[in-house]
């Protein structure tokens, strides 16, 4: 009687565990629910996954292309994130012209331009979108070219270096387009 007994509260531990485990596991669908039913028709989005893992960023787009037949891309999105629960948006990503999708890896958001490209990440600390890093080739009256650099642990830097701009642009080319969704 005490083995069944015993067998008994082990299975319903086990399954409050399992289920208690699954409470934190929310499906982004429901999560973002409010802003997805409140987008215009003109509107797409798409989830991009965070390194840190559990719930995606949401992206929202206003206007989306055909970049190939399979993907619909965006130069210019809306993120969002949620934090206990509540829903908020924490910035824009815009690249510039449509040879520029909004792109994304393992790590970060990408936007990109003619003469720029940035990365993105979400920053937990101030629940906001932050530029991780950026390049930015600059001309002056001559045509001479320079470069602004930005990342976190050195701050920007200008230098007639082209090495980490061409680098910066070698990473956005190998990051996935993100595929929006009606």
């Amino acid at each position: 009687m005490k083995r069944g007994y015993r067998e008994g509260i082990i299975i319903i531990l086990l399954i409050s565990m399992l289920g208690l485990i699954g409470c934190g596991m929310e499906k982004p669908e429901k999560v973002y629910s409010s802003v997805i039913e409140a987008m215009s028709e003109d509107e797409a989005y798409a989830y991009v996954e965070r390194p840190e893992g559990g719930l995606p960023v949401l992206l929202i787009a206003e206007g989306t292309y055909s970049y190939d037949e399979d993907t619909e891309a965006a130069i210019t999105c809306r993120v969002y994130y949620a934090w206990d629960g509540e829903v908020k948006e924490i910035g824009t990503v815009e690249s510039l012209g449509t040879a520029y999708p909004v792109r994304y890896d393992e790590n970060w958001i990408y936007a990109a331009g003619g003469h720029f490209a940035a990365q993105y990440a979400v920053d937990d600390s101030q629940k906001q979108l932050v530029a991780v890093k950026y390049a930015n080739e600059n001309f002056d009256t001559d045509g001479n070219a320079s470069y602004t650099y930005f990342d976190s642990e050195n701050g920007e830097q200008e230098t007639q270096d082209p090495s980490y701009f061409e680098n910066m642009f070698e990473i956005y080319e190998k990051a996935k387009i993100v595929n929006f969704k009606r």
